[in-house]
């Protein structure tokens, strides 16, 4: 995590940064890569997940974590519209996500919506 932070301030390739991190294969290494492209574009969601799924390491999981990060420090709204339309049921997502903030209600609709019994 250190050198992720080290790293994100330093003017060298992604390339390099994250082969001096390492390749993300393990838990703390991929989570160390994550920071460092959360940290290095921490305004620009596209930039830190284009960065943490181009290398040639596990990149599905660093992209996985850096989007967790970054979409919930920078919010909905700062992820491309384009990525967020052509997602699959992303109606049905948003809801659960909007549902998870105000936590259950004991309402008909929630409980039609989640057919809890």
């Amino acid at each position: 995590m250190e050198k992720a932070l080290e790293l994100s301030h330093n003017d060298i390739s992604d390339t390099e940064a994250i082969t001096q991190i390492g390749e993300g294969w393990g838990g703390g290494e991929a989570l160390a890569i994550s920071i460092y492209c959360a940290l290095k574009y921490r305004g620009d969601f596209k930039k830190a997940l284009t960065t943490a799924v181009n290398h040639s390491r596990d990149s599905d999981s660093t992209g996985a974590i850096t989007g967790n990060i970054l979409g919930f420090f920078l919010g909905l709204n700062s992820i491309p519209s384009e990525w967020v339309e052509n997602v699959e049921l992303s109606e049905s997502i948003l809801q659960i996500a909007d549902d998870l903030l105000i936590k259950h209600q004991d309402t008909q609709e929630w409980w039609e919506r989640y057919q809890c019994y």
